[in-house]
């Protein structure tokens, strides 16, 4: 069989069964963009507001993130920020051509800030989704992407994306790697190692996004110090950044370290727990069988190696392992299982910090404490640091990357 003439199921700007030679975004367009094209600017606007105006994903913290996200008033922030740092008087920027991505299963939205950036750079886009991202809310988003994409003033997007499903198939990776300029490998280690078999031009350019761990590191004296309204938006704020995605997103965290005195902290650990265990015990809908087997394996084989020494368990959905010193902190199931540790210095945080350290949120440091611990990390991990509450803010500064400079060609003009 001629690999063009294969089919995969395209999902977006229409849902049918396509043979590779009609997608439309491997052919030229009639109608080129420009690296922060308004036209681009005012698509992903159309797209925002669609989004923020559906009731079916307005409610969900991930989707309106996702709309208020690519509002035309943060594009153009970026587009300001990006402008002289990319751009100079000798050195223009343009698209660096086609872009294959190769979408992750775990962060359901983040084909589209994949996408966002690499249209904003003028780019024409294969993505790769997992046939297992089928929940009701995404299909409305492909839909509304579609919807968007058709009318009159969008419709030359059509021909610049084409979102496909197609299972595990070498030849048709292989066609998608040898013909892209770029291509933007998401879902770690496993997924970079396949994509790395298959053959490219000499030129083409990998984005590669590896296996990551998140932390959460909170000041327990500023904990106690919080009112209650302040410890209630303090814990929404966490439960979103660690359950969104069942804990799963590579900046979800993973484990909780808690930096003060031993009384203090465990005036935090006793707090903490109850008031997220009321939290999950409202809002997070899992099955609980499941979660009690993957908890149970996970305590298992941790307690076998030694790697923890104490668990606090009132809830299957909230599961706090104590780690002994100088542990991996990485390697939890998710669903709401935490590794925690108590510091009584921030030098301590050094034992658990390696390149595989993407981000950090943190509440009660100051700006001492924050250039404290980017000093002390400084060549050796930590990718993010950011508040409590913004670990699943996406930025175009993703794992070191800008991704802007990443997904555009420069030309050298005297």
């Amino acid at each position: 069989m001629i690999i063009v003439k294969k089919f995969v199921e395209q999902i977006s700007p229409i849902r049918k069964s396509i043979t590779i030679d009609e997608l439309t975004a491997l052919k030229m367009s009639a109608v080129s963009l420009n690296t922060f094209d308004s036209r681009t600017v005012e698509f992903l606007d159309d797209l925002s507001r669609a989004i923020l105006k559906s009731t079916d994903l307005n409610r969900i913290a991930e989707m309106a993130a996702l709309g208020f996200w690519l509002r035309k008033a943060n594009i153009s922030q970026f587009i300001k920020e990006n402008l002289t740092c990319i751009e100079t008087e000798n050195c223009k920027v343009a698209p660096v051509g086609l872009v294959f991505h190769i979408c992750p299963s775990n962060v359901d939205t983040m084909f589209m800030y994949s996408l966002a950036i690499s249209l904003l750079m003028g780019n024409r886009n294969v993505l790769r989704v997992s046939k297992r991202q089928s929940s009701p809310h995404l299909n409305t988003l492909y839909d509304l992407l579609s919807e968007v994409c058709d009318s009159e003033e969008n419709i030359l997007f059509s021909s610049y994306f084409s979102i496909i499903t197609y299972e595990h198939d070498k030849e048709i990776n292989e066609y998608f790697s040898s013909n892209a300029n770029a291509r933007m490998i998401w879902g770690g280690d496993s997924t970079i190692e396949t994509f790395k078999s298959f053959s490219t031009s000499p030129r083409t350019k990998d984005i590669l996004f590896a296996d990551r761990i998140s932390y959460a590191l909170f000041k327990s004296s500023a904990y106690g110090g919080l009112g209650e309204n302040e410890k209630r938006d303090l814990l929404k704020r966490f439960y979103n950044d660690a359950y969104s995605f069942n804990q799963k997103g590579c900046s979800s965290p993973q484990a909780i370290f808690v930096l003060g005195n031993e009384k203090d902290n465990r005036i935090f650990r006793q707090d903490f727990y109850k008031r997220l265990k009321e939290i999950v015990t409202n809002k997070y809908d899992w099955d609980l069988y499941s979660l009690a087997s993957l908890k149970l394996n996970q305590l298992a084989g941790d307690a076998i190696s030694g790697k923890i020494e104490h668990v606090l368990e009132e809830d299957v959905r909230v599961t706090f392992a104590e780690l002994k010193d100088e542990t991996n902190a990485s390697g939890t199931c998710g669903g709401g299982f935490f590794y925690l540790h108590q510091l009584e210095s921030m030098n301590e945080m050094l034992h658990y910090i390696n390149p595989k350290v993407q981000t950090v949120s943190y509440f009660g440091l100051d700006g001492s404490d924050l250039e404290l611990l980017s000093a002390l990390t400084s060549g050796k991990g930590i990718d993010r640091l950011v508040p409590m509450g913004k670990s699943l803010d996406f930025h175009y500064i993703w794992d070191g990357y800008n991704l802007f400079d990443e997904l555009c060609s420069k030309r050298y003009i005297v």
